[in-house]
């Protein structure tokens, strides 16, 4: 039994391999015979051999090149260069017959052509057309200045006697006073910059009312709303609000500000490092950089602010000299 299982297992080998040699082999055949085919499709007449086409080709030549000898009254031996050509070289080109030598004028002023420059004139030189004649600054001067004339015909001239044109121009003077300044105002502005403040001179008082709170730097003075004791670099003076506020001498307002303890408050700049501070003001009349006099008023007393509530209504007024508190209550006159 075992040996005829093994028997068609051979035979069922042999077959398989059989068969697949005789696929093998008609696959080839039919290859080549494919190929054979398509050599003959493309060929088809319409091949072309290049190597009999170049030996036609210099036949032609040939031929044309022995007609146009034979048919040249000169036989082709006396044309410049013909045995060349008909050799196949190139033939020599003479050199070219020239009126004049460059090469001799390229150490001169002026090269000279014939039929060229030997009837014009440079630019400049006598008989040279007016195209050519360098412009000089005195025609383009005249020339600008026609350019301007037909511009601006008129624009503010007056026409004189002799058809020229003239213009009046007013001369400034730095010393003529400008629109809306008189020279009395020049002179206080001067006068007012040229600010010199002495101790000696004194203070005008800002308001009429007495001292409510003292000057005090070397001890300490009782503040009724704060309920405290500290020091006191103003001076207050008891008002009435909306009494006046009078300049204490002749400065410039150099800073308007408010704060929460003395409400809206006006730095006015003395000289000599000195400034004089207000507090608790409104209605101002002056600026930042406007300038007073001693007694112009600058604005009224305001309602105290909280920190002054039990005070009642009062003015601040501190004197400082480069920032050091000064007393200025030996200053009032």
């Amino acid at each position: 039994m075992s040996n005829n299982r093994k028997n068609n297992i051979r035979k069922e080998r042999i077959i398989m391999i059989a068969s697949s040699a005789l696929v093998m082999v008609a696959l080839t055949v039919t290859g080549v015979y494919m190929k054979n085919q398509s050599s003959l499709q493309q060929d088809d007449g319409y091949s072309i051999d290049f190597s009999e086409l170049e030996n036609n080709m210099n036949d032609e030549v040939s031929d044309q090149l022995g007609g146009l000898t034979e048919n040249n009254p000169l036989n082709g031996e006396d044309i410049p260069g013909g045995s060349d050509v008909i050799g196949g070289g190139l033939p020599d080109v003479p050199e070219a017959d020239l009126d004049y030598d460059p090469m001799a004028e390229v150490d001169s002023d002026r090269i000279e052509i014939p039929g060229l420059t030997d009837q014009e004139n440079f630019p400049g030189e006598e008989g040279a057309p007016d195209d050519l004649k360098p412009s000089t600054d005195s025609d383009e001067e005249e020339n600008s200045g026609d350019m301007r004339q037909e511009e601006n015909p008129g624009n503010g001239q007056e026409e004189n006697g002799s058809g020229a044109l003239s213009a009046e121009i007013p001369e400034e003077n730095p010393d003529q006073a400008q629109p809306g300044q008189t020279p009395t105002d020049s002179e206080e502005l001067q006068t007012a910059r040229q600010l010199q403040y002495s101790e000696d001179q004194g203070l005008v008082r800002p308001t009429a009312g007495e001292v409510l709170m003292h000057y005090s730097m070397n001890g300490s003075i009782y503040f009724a709303t704060l309920d405290q004791y500290k020091y006191n670099p103003a001076v207050m003076l008891r008002a009435t609000e909306g009494d006046s506020v009078l300049a204490c001498a002749e400065g410039q307002v150099v800073s308007i500000f408010e704060d929460s303890e003395i409400g809206t408050a006006v730095i006015l700049d003395l000289g000599n490092g000195y400034q004089a501070t207000y507090g608790q003001l409104k209605n101002l009349t002056v600026s930042v950089g406007s300038y007073v006099k001693g007694g112009d008023i600058l604005g009224c007393v305001a309602a105290p602010t909280k920190y002054f509530s039990v005070e009642g209504p009062n003015l601040y007024f501190r004197l400082t000299r480069d920032s050091a508190p000064v007393n200025p209550e030996t200053l009032f006159h």
